[in-house]
């Protein structure tokens, strides 16, 4: 099925490309050390200093979110038009680092996101599809670890309920449980 321009501006579950023709990707590693790659080739790391902070949170809400409550996020220190202004900076330096496929940073003049695949989406993926084994096998390390940025509370937010998935997944897996569904031995 072709995608059509309404399809490729919509996150799905697989995070579409930045041009809907399958072969242009931003795909962002949030498990173990933050990393991405551009059509399969690893880039840089955003140059601003909250630029990995602004990346990593694009890549793990997927849509548009407006511009004020996350400028107020990562910068909650600032006054709220400081706040935009750095943003918009930030904004910038993502998209910069993503070269031939900057136009998958979605921004608007109220609203920011990014499309993106990421493999914490593979993971939640797996494990709603009832694949436990699947899914831990894609696990590289805790959300975002080694990425320097636990002094934001939506990272520690945002591991501890993955940690919480991953611990269910375990526990399915555990020898003598029954997977769901399945009739009493």
């Amino acid at each position: 099925m072709e995608n059509t321009s309404e399809e490729s501006a919509t996150p799905g579950p697989a995070g579409p490309d930045a041009t809907g023709d399958g072969r242009d990707v931003v795909r962002v590693r949030l498990l173990g050390d933050l990393a991405v790659e551009v059509r399969g080739t690893p880039v840089p790391l955003p140059a601003h200093a909250q630029g990995p902070a602004l990346l990593a949170w694009l890549a793990l809400h997927p849509g548009e979110h407006p511009r004020g409550p996350l400028a107020a996020l990562l910068w909650p220190q600032l006054v709220a038009s400081n706040a935009r202004r750095r943003l918009r900076e930030t904004v910038w330096s993502v998209r910069r680092s993503l070269g031939p496929l900057e136009g998958a940073v979605l921004d608007g003049r109220d609203t920011v996101g990014l499309r993106c695949e990421t493999d914490v989406a593979d993971v939640a993926r797996a494990l709603d599809a009832g694949e436990p084994a699947r899914a831990l096998a894609l696990c590289r390390g805790a959300l975002l670890a080694g990425a320097g940025l636990d002094a934001h509370d939506w990272v520690l937010g945002a591991r501890a309920e993955h940690e919480r998935r991953v611990a269910a997944a375990r526990v399915q897996l555990t020898p003598g449980r029954l997977p769901p569904g399945s009739p009493p031995a």
